[in-house]
């Protein structure tokens, strides 16, 4: 591999055996020798050359996660991850276009390079760009022990990989196989030239229990690059609130600063309350709100924000299942807040598609902004060599409609449309082998009328969106989330977007009166979209567009 313009190497190792270590050979120079411990997973962080030939060799060890950083326009190249060739056996430079171009990997949706994705963590507009932390596991396709990872975009559509920023603490890196943990969800603000993050710390035993402590602890960044050290602020949660006490969101009302956090209060799942002058000291208030629905553990990831005149308020349920059998949905509550008290007047889904959580949101240039994670909670993960499990909704800017939150793609989104693969009206359509399985749709009816979309097929597994005296839902067969309802409790239905992503689609109706977001795994990389309805004549317009991928260069 050749440098380039960066001087650090960061990668990520565990040894398979006693005296494992990594060698970095130089064209000219010294070697250099790291020993690596097979008891866990170490971040080693190594200063290079520019413009200059080395290459790595594994002694014994597995790594996980390897890429080039500390280059100076890093927010503009993003880091440039290294891969073992399979053949020779030798680290290179990895081209992002192919990484992503994959039957099971998004191509205009954010993902990982590779293995575990979560929640979107600190969210923000800091000098110039767009910031997106998450949680991620570096080393598997599964959750365990957690990282943060970083983004950052002009556009809010294309992003560059930018370096991890925060792994689990010594104590849980040191115990892996019995301690549980590590920097978990949190939010940012921006207040002047610095940043400001404000997150959970887990730590526990593997299995969650009373003798999980969780606490939130804030640090600060001034180029978002270089991270303070943290600093603990709430050491405990209050009487009567669970062990379950995580995922700070702060944000200014009124004069007073205002975090809320996830938990369970008196056994029933509750948005705590905080306040404070300074972002230090922070005062217990009580309950923002109390879910009375039994069968939630507890509220997870939750949001507060102004709102067209209003406070929307949202929230994650953990271990949650709905009448229709849709698992961890998210809720939105729309109300009034003043005086650290938040009456309700409406509620609602925030996704009617089932794989969709832990949503936060921003606010930018007037604009209040949310991304939440694309998750698989129905277990139809297909895991292969350098894949990814988890992935990013579509930015989308929300607003209150009679007394409903609507959510739209944000503009910026148009941008990826190219060639019309269908234009027409008036008719059916039938669009097979769409490849990649990579478009949006775009429908409008002059009337309310039934109708089927067949929107993902492989073999006898299929995924339809269907609007019948039933109303409107999203219907799947062949696959493990078939006896699942998704209805999006809508009265009519006069217009469509829909996104397909290989294996994630984003269904917005009305202009965003209700969205879904749902996974369908499609190894054959080969699409469709086929509209049936005894009514053609009420197709008031039907596009198909092609999408860019946010990859290529």
């Amino acid at each position: 591999m050749n440098t380039g313009n960066y001087t650090k190497l960061e990668l990520f190792a565990k040894g398979l055996h006693a005296g494992s270590s990594i060698r970095l050979v130089p064209n000219h120079g010294k070697p250099q020798e790291f020993p690596i411990r097979d008891t866990c997973y170490q971040w080693l962080k190594i200063p290079v050359e520019k413009n200059t030939g080395y290459e790595l060799l594994c002694e014994g060890c597995h790594i996980s996660l390897c890429y080039l950083s500390g280059c100076e326009n890093i927010l503009e190249e993003g880091v440039r991850y290294l891969e073992k060739h399979p053949e020779t056996g030798r680290f290179a430079i990895a081209d992002e276009a192919v990484q992503y171009h994959s039957p099971i990997r998004e191509t205009y949706h954010f993902a990982p390079w590779k293995n575990w994705l979560n929640d979107p963590n600190g969210l923000c507009w800091f000098q110039g760009y767009y910031h997106m932390f998450y949680q991620m596991n570096p080393h598997s396709q599964q959750w365990s022990h957690m990282y943060w990872g970083h983004a950052a975009s002009k556009d809010l559509i294309h992003w560059v990989h930018l370096p991890v920023v925060l792994e689990p603490q010594e104590e849980i890196l040191a115990n892996p196989d019995e301690r549980s943990g590590g920097a978990f969800s949190g939010s940012a603000i921006v207040q002047g030239k610095e940043a400001i993050f404000f997150l959970t710390r887990s730590n526990g035993p593997l299995a969650d229990g009373v003798h999980t402590v969780q606490q939130q602890w804030m640090m600060k960044s001034r180029d978002m690059l270089h991270f303070t050290k943290e600093k603990l602020l709430i050491r405990k949660p209050p009487e009567g609130a669970s062990f379950d006490f995580r995922d700070p969101k702060v944000i200014q009302a009124g004069g007073a600063w205002y975090m809320v956090l996830g938990s369970a209060l008196n056994g029933k799942a509750a948005i705590l309350l905080y306040q404070s002058d300074d972002l230090e000291q922070w005062e217990y208030k009580g309950p923002l709100l109390v879910e009375q629905e039994s069968g939630i553990r507890c509220i997870e990831c939750p949001d507060i924000m102004p709102l067209d005149g209003k406070y929307a308020v949202t929230g994650a349920l953990m271990q949650h299942y709905d009448p229709y059998g849709r698992y961890q949905m998210c809720r939105y509550y729309i109300g009034d807040f003043k005086d650290g008290k938040f009456t309700e007047d409406s509620r609602g889904w925030l996704d009617f598609g089932g794989s969709c959580y832990a949503m936060q949101s921003f606010c930018h240039d007037g604009h209040r902004i949310c991304i939440g994670w694309v998750a698989d909670f129905y277990g139809e993960h297909l895991e292969f060599p350098n894949g990814a499990c988890g992935s990013m909704t579509l930015p989308r800017e929300l607003h209150i409609k009679e007394g409903k939150l609507y959510q739209a793609p944000v503009q910026e989104t148009e941008s990826l449309k190219r060639e019309a693969l269908y234009q027409g009206h008036g008719e059916p359509v039938c669009l097979r082998g769409i490849t990649p399985n990579v478009y949006k749709a775009e429908l409008e009816f002059y009337k309310d009328i039934p109708f089927s979309i067949q929107l993902a097929e492989q073999g006898s597994r299929r995924m339809l969106l269907i609007h019948d005296g039933n109303g409107l839902r999203l219907e799947m067969q062949g696959v493990k989330s078939e006896s699942v309802s998704f209805p999006a409790n809508v009265g009519q239905v006069r217009k469509l977007e829909i996104f397909t992503d290989r294996r994630t689609t984003e269904i917005y109706v009305n202009g965003g009166e209700a969205v879904g977001t749902k996974l369908f795994y499609d190894t054959s990389d080969s699409g469709c979209f086929l509209l049936h309805t005894g009514s053609p004549e009420c197709i008031k317009r039907a596009e198909v567009f092609r999408m860019e991928s946010i990859w290529a260069k």
